[in-house]
């Protein structure tokens, strides 16, 4: 669980506290490094996995005559879209959407399998209509995150999975969130980059109103999970996990156009 005890104003208070945040140079390097690494199939899969490849699998049973076309928000260096290749033989198209030093580092490690942007708008015109717009731990970290879902929401994607998000009851708060570089991505850390603490703001948002954007933009709640690798507590407060996995109610019938 991540437990955040200090608050502030605004995302940028809160990012001049933190220093570099996500930006931070070793936190893309430690994500390539790990994300590079082959998966021990003995064991057992993480929720970071898993929660991608039932999205994907739910998506891909109402999409059968071509390559599903997925917009991974925040997607790392391509973990997501590694091991959905591995457990699946659904035809991709995926595009990964991510910071400047962490999509420098991806389009190493694409190698031509999956496309790499900076923008939404970017990324979004490669792919023309989405089928699964994924966004796993990646909304609670940007600076306004209500205008970030709403800019995803408006594409209009034919699934929206919001994995490992927190649930938050109360008004908007923007905290900084701790943790130890090792602790970023799943593996073992790179034999040259020392641990370290580091730290980034992370914003809470009342999750009334995520659940009201999404269903201005007609998208129905398809399945829900909880998500123990997203538990927060704020101040003392609790703010559980949750995956959610959001229809478009124009396809609620499963059409595959």
């Amino acid at each position: 669980m991540a437990v955040v005890t200090q608050v502030f104003q605004n995302f940028a208070a809160a990012l001049a506290a933190c220093g570099p945040g996500y930006h931070d140079h070793d936190i893309a390097d430690v994500i390539a490094y790990k994300t590079s690494l082959a998966v021990d199939h003995r064991q057992i899969a993480p929720e970071q996995a898993i929660n991608s490849i039932l999205a994907l699998g739910i998506c891909a049973a109402e999409t059968t005559d071509r390559p599903l076309r997925v917009l991974d928000f925040g997607g790392g260096c391509g973990f997501h879209y590694f091991r959905v290749t591995l457990a699946t033989r659904a035809p991709l198209r995926w595009t990964v959407v991510e910071t400047p030093a962490m999509a420098a580092r991806a389009a190493k490690l694409a190698n031509g399998r999956f496309d790499v942007f900076t923008t939404i708008d970017e990324a979004s015109a490669a792919l023309g209509q989405i089928d699964l717009l994924h966004a796993s731990s990646a909304i609670q970290y940007v600076p306004n995150p209500l205008e970030t879902l709403k800019s995803l929401a408006t594409l209009r994607a034919r699934f929206f999975a919001l994995i490992r998000f927190p649930v938050w009851n109360s008004p908007q708060v923007v905290g900084m969130q701790k943790s130890r570089l090792s602790e970023n991505g799943i593996g073992p850390m790179p034999p040259r980059i020392a641990d370290r603490q580091i730290a980034y703001p992370v914003t809470f948002v009342n999750f009334d109103e995520i659940v009201r954007i999404l269903s201005d933009y007609d998208y129905e709640v398809a399945m829900s999970m909880a998500s123990p690798s997203s538990n927060y507590e704020v101040l003392g407060q609790r703010a559980p996990g949750v995956s959610l996995i959001f229809r478009a109610k124009a396809h609620a019938a499963g059409s595959s156009t």
